[in-house]
C-alpha cells in the first residue's frame, strides 16, 4: 500500500524544555532524506531568527503562517485576529520573500471548529490546516522512539492525505524524526508538502 504525508511543523517560541539547535537538525534530517515538509512560522519567532526562516524557504519548503503572538485565535476580536495574522504575514514576507498564503494554522488548533475565526481567516486569503495525527511531542514525558512509533501506526490507520503535527524545538521530534520517517517509508508512505494534497 502507497499512501501519501505531509510532515508538518509549527516553528514557535517553546514554552517547555526544548531541544537546542531543534529546527537545524529537523532541516537537515528533511534534505538527506529529499523530503519536502511544511512550516507553520511564528511570526515573533521569524522575528527573531530570521536567518533560520530564511533557510526553511531556501531549502524548499512550503511555508505557512501560525500567527504572530500564539495566541487562541477565538480569544482575539475580528480586528485583533485579522492584526495578528497580517503581522505574522508581514514578518515572514519580510524575512523570507515567501507570501505564507493560503496556509495558515491556528495556535493550539483553538479556533480550527469556530465559524467566526474560520471565516477571519478567510477573509484574509488563508486556510486553515488542522492535522490528523498529533505527535503529542510537546509533552515532556513524550519519548522519540514511542512517539514515532504511535505516529507510525496513526498515519497508517488515517490513510492517504494524513497530515501530521510536529514542533521542531521538542525532545521528542529530535529523538523521533528518523525513526518515524524510517517507519513511514517501510508503511509505503511517500512524503508531500501541502500544496501537493491540494
Amino acid at each position: 500500500m502507497t499512501f501519501r504525508v505531509a510532515l508538518t511543523f509549527d516553528a514557535e517560541h517553546p514554552d517547555r524544555p526544548h531541544h537546542v539547535g531543534g529546527t537545524e537538525r529537523v532541516l537537515d534530517l528533511l534534505d538527506a532524506e529529499s523530503i519536502g515538509a511544511t512550516f507553520f512560522l511564528q511570526g515573533r519567532w521569524v522575528e527573531a531568527y530570521p536567518q533560520l526562516a530564511r533557510e526553511v524557504a531556501k531549502r524548499g519548503h512550503l511555508v505557512g503562517n501560525h500567527s504572530f503572538y500564539h495566541a487562541r485565535m477565538p480569544l482575539l476580536s475580528p480586528s485583533g485576529l485579522a492584526t495578528d495574522i497580517r503581522a505574522a504575514e508581514r514578518a515572514i514576507v519580510a524575512a523570507t520573500g515567501v507570501d505564507p498564503r493560503p496556509w495558515f494554522r491556528c495556535p493550539f488548533g483553538a479556533g480550527t471548529d469556530d465559524p467566526r475565526v474560520r471565516a477571519g481567516i478567510a477573509r484574509l486569503g488563508y486556510r486553515e490546516i488542522h492535522w490528523d495525527v498529533d505527535g503529542a511531542d510537546w509533552r515532556p514525558s513524550m519519548r522519540g522512539r514511542g512517539m514515532a512509533r504511535q505516529m507510525t501506526r496513526d498515519a497508517v490507520a488515517r490513510g492517504d492525505g494524513a497530515i501530521l503535527l510536529l514542533h521542531p524545538w521538542t525532545m521528542a521530534t529530535g529523538l523521533g524524526l528518523a525513526p518515524l520517517i524510517d517507519g513511514l517509508h517501510v508503511a509505503g508512505a511517500t512524503f508531500v508538502r501541502m500544496d501537493a494534497l491540494g
